[in-house]
């Protein structure tokens, strides 16, 4: 016996170009998470199912991520930097949607089947680059704490920048072993991450109710087999959450303001001390030293190929990462 859509409270599904025009009168659940696109792309269908989802599910957007066209010699960006490819794509994926904006976005990594590009796995930190890029950039566009679209075999690929973002996770049953919720949590957790999942696609096939059979014609698309399912396995408070939205003990639902971007952290207390510089840079800037449990407001982020600074103050950085080592949490 394995899932059925009906086994979650709170349902959705995800969608793009390849599921062809979508008759939206005839999807049957809460939340749709629409591709933007990608790169420089917008998906061909985005317009089209962002308009007509509305006011029908809650929207969450995703964007897959380009992580190679600035490394092919034939593309328009190739050359172009990491950071700054992932800046670009960030910027190309809220301008299609801040004149409407709904839920927070997920960034979609995976690797690509394509002989033009390596697996993420060999560009290892190009692919974190250009990811941590983008989040920044997308977090300072929306006023929001923006998420991540992952397989959980890959949970433990990532640095631990990357560890407090909002989590969409994929587990397909396979053979024998259907993973539950639990699973799905433990492991989470195993691997250091510091948010709990929020979604859990666990299907492509359009399958509802775990016949066999894809049911994704019912839905409004075009074939069968080509849907991915997904249930919501966070707190329905976490869900209203998520879409601005908080339920008061009178049962009204009322709208809370998007989280802003500056963030407190503290100097970690592994450290001997962690100096403030006027740029940042490592050189002859040093403007003080800090004591190790001090709280910082941090102000923007500035990524330096495989750094990260935060800035504190007027003319006053530290080194969140740097070198392969983490100076804040």
């Amino acid at each position: 016996m394995g899932i059925k859509f009906s086994d979650f409270a709170i349902r959705g599904i995800d969608v793009s170009t390849h599921n062809g025009v979508i008759d939206w009168s005839k999807v049957k659940c809460d939340f749709a998470a629409i591709r933007v696109g990608y790169g420089r792309v917008i998906d061909s269908q985005f317009v089209s199912n962002w308009k007509n989802a509305k006011g029908k599910v809650k929207r969450i957007p995703y964007w897959y991520m380009d992580y190679y066209s600035n490394h092919i010699s034939t593309s328009p960006v190739y050359n172009m930097s990491d950071e700054a490819w992932g800046k670009e794509q960030a910027n190309n994926c809220w301008n299609a949607i801040k004149d409407d904006p709904e839920g927070i976005v997920f960034l979609d990594i995976e690797s690509t089947t394509g002989s033009y590009a390596p697996k993420i796995d060999a560009v290892t930190n190009r692919v974190q680059n250009i990811a941590r890029a983008f989040l920044v950039e997308i977090d300072r566009l929306s006023g929001k704490k923006n998420g991540m679209y992952i397989a959980v075999g890959w949970l433990d690929w990532y640095m631990d920048w990357f560890r407090d973002r909002p989590l969409w996770v994929a587990w397909y049953p396979f053979r024998s072993f259907t993973p539950t919720v639990d699973d799905i949590t433990e492991w989470v957790e195993r691997e250091g991450w510091k948010t709990k999942p929020l979604i859990w696609q666990y299907a492509s096939d359009g399958d509802l109710d775990d016949d066999g059979d894809g049911d994704g014609r019912s839905m409004g698309v075009e074939e069968n087999d080509v849907l991915d399912l997904n249930g919501w396995i966070a707190s329905e408070a976490d869900y209203l959450t998520l879409f601005g939205e908080v339920t008061t003990p009178d049962d009204e639902t009322v709208v809370i303001p998007p989280a802003v971007t500056t963030r407190t952290v503290e100097v970690k207390k592994t450290l001997s001390r962690l100096n403030m510089r006027s740029s940042p840079k490592i050189g002859w800037n040093v403007i003080k030293t800090l004591p190790v449990g001090k709280e910082l407001d941090c102000l923007e982020t500035i990524i330096d190929g495989k750094n990260i600074w935060q800035r504190v103050g007027v003319d006053q950085y530290v080194a969140e990462y740097h070198n392969g080592k983490l100076y804040l949490k």
